[in-house]
């Protein structure tokens, strides 16, 4: 597991600072526990405990990706699709699993079927739609521009160059 001052990618939380491991008491929680104190990257104010011995929730805590890992990652999406499912109340619901599962492959394939839907259907994709495609993208950049040391803005300049499409227009 990983240590104090580390940074982890943490469930919906996103990029996470490990400040403390100790034991604390929390009321109901039944006695004294070992916790992860979680900060969330620009939430001052913010703190997240993590019972240690809770397998469910510390498994959501996951190393930062590396820079060789996101491009093999972006490499590994570069020819496939996600299935357009034509029934509007499951393809909503696999895409908000995939945004709440967080796993980046899945994230940048969803990113690429929305965007791809907008362009190639002429009436675009719905508001809900849209709204899950900046989510997706917001997780995405704030993994990636932490992990590669760039901006959020480049984040779509970076991935679509890791591609050979510097001149396409994208996340």
């Amino acid at each position: 597991m990983p240590g104090i001052h580390e940074y982890v990618n943490y469930s919906t939380d996103g990029i996470c600072r490990i400040e403390d491991i100790r034991p604390m008491t929390f009321d109901g929680a039944g006695g004294e526990k070992e916790y992860y104190i979680l900060k969330p990257v620009g939430q001052d104010r913010a703190n997240i405990f993590v019972p240690a011995d809770n397998p469910r929730l510390t498994g959501r805590m996951r190393p930062i990706l590396s820079r060789e890992e996101i491009d093999r990652l972006i490499l590994s999406v570069k020819d496939r699709r996600l299935e357009w499912l034509p029934d509007r109340k499951e393809r909503t619901e696999q895409f908000r699993q995939i945004l709440a599962g967080r796993d980046e492959r899945q994230l940048l394939l969803l990113i690429s079927c929305l965007y791809l839907r907008s362009q190639e259907s002429g009436r675009g994709i719905s508001a809900a739609e849209a709204r899950l495609l900046k989510k997706a993208e917001d997780v995405i950049r704030q993994e990636f521009a932490f992990s590669l040391g760039i901006s959020p803005e480049e984040i779509g300049r970076y991935i679509q160059a890791r591609l050979g499409m510097e001149t396409a227009a994208g996340a």
